[in-house]
């Protein structure tokens, strides 16, 4: 049965910037689906739920988390759903926000198709709420990658993520560069053999 990789932009970004990324990691015999965020957002680009930057603090991401939030949330979670095929292994990766949405898929209905994930440059929106749903998972291979000089998501918050996954027995591979909130060039092949030798 043919699996599927969905690809997740981040905040302000599209379907359109995240394409040439996802095209090169995905094996020929997956099918691709890179959709573009559930809601227009205020400045540019989609995102998976409204959220605005706090430009004086740029490292801040606390969430609110409200009924607005989660209804927005749920909204997302029905809209990549509809858009998988009906049967298959999904292997989900995101990058900042369309990480946390990863994540977030992985806590729905969707856990027991989820075969793997790709974790890059971004956090948990909760790390108690994280720990607390994955006990109840199958444990599936995660790629984490992360920047140390990333000003937008702080090293040590998306290394939290690492240790939820960890302290629960899952087996995740890490990647840490020097540069920022991006997904280096150098390191695509990277991602390709993780895929090829544990997704495939």
């Amino acid at each position: 049965m043919q699996k599927t990789l969905m690809m997740l932009h981040g905040l302000t970004g599209s379907a359109e910037l995240m394409e040439p990324f996802a095209n090169k990691i995905c094996p020929t015999n997956f099918n691709l689906i890179v959709p573009n965020g559930t809601f227009k957002h205020d400045t540019k680009g989609y995102c998976w739920w409204h959220y605005e930057i706090n430009k004086d603090e740029k490292s801040k991401h606390d969430l609110e988390i409200n009924e607005t939030l989660l209804k927005e949330i749920h909204s997302s979670i029905n809209y990549l759903s509809a858009l998988l095929p009906k049967s298959g292994d999904v292997i989900i990766g995101g990058f900042s926000q369309g990480g946390v949405m990863a994540q977030i898929m992985m806590l729905s209905e969707l856990s027991s198709r989820i075969s793997g994930l790709l974790l890059l440059g971004t956090r948990a929106m909760d790390n108690e709420k994280l720990r607390h749903a994955i006990k109840n998972l199958n444990p599936v291979p995660i790629l984490w990658m992360h920047g140390y000089s990333d000003e937008i998501i702080k090293y040590e918050d998306s290394m939290n993520i690492v240790k939820i996954f960890e302290d629960e027995g899952w087996n995740v591979t890490k990647i840490s560069h020097k540069k920022g909130h991006m997904i280096p060039l150098e390191f695509h092949q990277q991602i390709i053999d993780f895929i090829n030798n544990n997704l495939n």
